[in-house]
C-alpha cells in the first residue's frame, strides 16, 4: 500500500485535534476508528489527521 500525496499542511497531531475539540486524545482515536475522521501514518509510524476533515466535523457540531 502506497501513501497518497498529502500535503503537510494539511495536516494535524492527535493533540492539535483533541485541543480543537477540547477533548481527550484517546476520543481523537475512537473517532478516526469509526470512520468519522481520515488519518494518515508518518514515516515514523504516528497518526495525522486531515485538517479538511476536522473542520468538517467543528462545523457539524456546532
Amino acid at each position: 500500500m502506497t501513501q497518497p500525496d498529502v500535503d503537510p499542511e494539511g495536516l494535524l497531531t492527535p493533540q492539535e485535534v483533541a485541543q480543537a475539540f477540547r477533548v481527550d486524545p484517546k476520543t481523537v482515536l475512537r473517532w478516526a476508528k469509526e470512520g468519522r475522521l481520515r488519518w494518515v501514518r508518518t514515516l515514523g509510524g504516528h497518526r495525522r489527521y486531515f485538517k479538511s476533515d476536522v473542520q468538517r466535523l467543528l462545523r457539524e457540531t456546532r
